[in-house]
């Protein structure tokens, strides 16, 4: 399965009947199994394939039917894609792309500038990316193989989301159309097989021969079920249902070397509480520091990551604990101490605690207890709402709730990292500061290389300033059977560049 372990960690027990759902009877053993077809699963299902309307978690499906502006290879580096070429004005407010000629949509119009275009401003309207995407004040395309993005500021991350999601590119006679929910028209490597397709429990994708880098992806069919149960995984992986998956240390012993390879993630995503209401609009008491310093020093991270996720680190960041931005002594910000988060809360004037609702998640239910409870030792009283994954996003962004767990995938980039926790799903109502806004602008302007240490500020800052309660790095053991060849990726569940198949093959 292609996701991040603190999300397999995650899931919600939904039953070995998932497994069950579009699968054809195991093969006799893993290694059997044809390889021009890639299996592998996700833990929810999307909620549409709308350029723009993407609904977070795993993006491989995404990816694979919709070609991006650029691509993001194995490293986490910003390549060419759509755009074969591209160059920075001086100021960095202006970013020029050559579009590459002679690709076409699934239903055969050109991709050209003006899909590039119309594919980027549609995306720009959504509440799902626009935050991400705030910096840019202008699309145009001059000609049919130039396409140009003017800033509104510089803005270092661009170049990473024009590799992912927020750089998809579909047909623009039905950007907006109803059918492009479930018949996504794009110029990926694969293409959605509707007749092999049942929404919710598996998807099939069949390769594009007419796509710029189909070499790159060498499986003529790629089966992607949807299985939330950990246990469900692991077993379909043993049986040869599919090929990749992530296990628990303790659980690698049980794939012989003979069948199976295994190896370790790099890291993969922070799990936080997002301590999102900052300006106090529906959890007043989330606008004073103190409360939020209380929250972070009433976490056990240590606890946590031991015995609730394994193969994780605590961590009081947001960035990778391999980036540039990283720093080893943040994370002796805020020391597990109850008595002290109580007089921080009491310092606040909240000594009495107070009462808030959180979504629970398939992604936060694994932690959903430990924090209740950790939280209610502080006396803040917190009741959850079962919220499906798919919902999640939409409750978020319409300031349903104060604060709430959740994973941010790692970038292997610190502007992106860092871009993307002060905006979009991380920063629903906005807030900011003066101070942070100097640090975040001076980051995105500076040369490449003092952009280590220019988002390290910024990164010092969210600490100082508590604007999240990081619990855990996630990293952690993967699997795939031998016909594999598998790459682990600077980003994690992007796209499907890290899949190849094995020598021996």
């Amino acid at each position: 399965m292609k996701y991040t372990h603190g999300l397999r960690a995650a899931a919600a027990a939904a039953g070995a009947v998932l497994l069950l759902a579009g699968c054809s009877a195991p093969s006799s053993s893993p290694s059997s199994a044809a390889p021009q077809t890639l299996n592998l699963s996700i833990q929810a299902p999307p909620t549409n394939f709308t350029v723009g309307d993407w609904s977070g978690g795993d993006s491989t499906l995404f990816t694979s039917v919709y070609d991006s502006i650029l691509k993001t290879n194995v490293k986490g580096e910003a390549t060419p894609g759509i755009a074969e070429s591209w160059s920075y004005s001086p100021d960095k407010l202006v970013l020029t792309l050559k579009i590459r000629t002679g690709q076409k949509f699934s239903d055969g119009e050109p991709v050209d500038a003006a899909a590039v275009v119309a594919s980027l401003k549609q995306t720009m309207k959504e509440p799902s990316y626009s935050a991400q995407l705030a910096t840019i004040s202008d699309v145009t395309a001059p000609d049919a193989t130039t396409a140009v993005i003017t800033l509104k500021t510089p803005d270092a991350s661009l170049l990473s989301k024009l590799g992912g999601v927020q750089g998809g590119v579909g047909a623009p006679k039905v950007l907006t159309a109803k059918s492009s929910s479930l018949d996504p028209v794009g110029s990926g490597p694969y293409t959605l097989d509707k007749s092999a397709t049942t929404a919710g429990s598996v998807y099939t994708l069949k390769r594009n021969p007419g796509n710029w880098d189909a070499s790159s992806y060498p499986f003529e069919t790629v089966k992607i079920r949807v299985i939330q149960d950990p246990t469900a995984s692991q077993n379909a992986l043993k049986t040869g249902q599919l090929d990749f998956g992530g296990v628990n240390p303790d659980q690698v012993s049980q794939f012989p070397k003979s069948q199976f390879t295994t190896g370790t993630s790099l890291p993969q995503a922070v799990g936080a509480i997002w301590l999102a209401d900052r300006d106090g609009k529906i959890v007043p008491a989330l606008k004073d520091v103190r409360v939020r310093q209380a929250i972070n020093m009433a976490v056990d991270r240590s606890s946590i990551a031991t015995k609730l996720v394994a193969g994780a680190h605590g961590t009081e960041q947001l960035v990778s604990p391999t980036g540039a931005a990283y720093s080893a002594d943040l994370d002796k910000t805020y020391p597990f101490d109850v008595d002290g988060a109580k007089k921080l809360m009491a310092e606040a004037g909240y000594a009495d605690g107070f009462s808030v609702k959180m979504p629970s998640t398939v992604v936060s239910q694994a932690y959903d207890a430990t924090i209740a409870q950790e939280l209610g030792a502080i006396g803040i009283k917190v009741t959850y709402d079962t919220v499906p994954f798919q919902d999640f996003f939409a409750k978020v962004y319409g300031g349903t709730y104060g604060l709430y767990f959740m994973y941010n995938g790692f970038s292997g980039d610190d502007a992106s990292d860092l871009n993307g926790s002060t905006s979009g799903a991380f920063n629903p109502y906005g807030t900011t500061t003066p101070e942070l806004t100097e640090l975040l602008a001076k980051a995105n302007a500076a040369p490449a290389d003092k952009q280590g240490a220019a988002f390290g500020a910024v990164n010092k800052y969210l600490v100082d300033q508590a604007w999240a309660a990081p619990i855990l790095s996630s990293t952690g053991p993967w699997v795939t059977t031998s016909r594999i060849k598998y790459t682990p990726p600077v980003t994690p569940s992007l796209n499907l560049l890290p899949f190849g198949v094995a020598a021996s093959n």
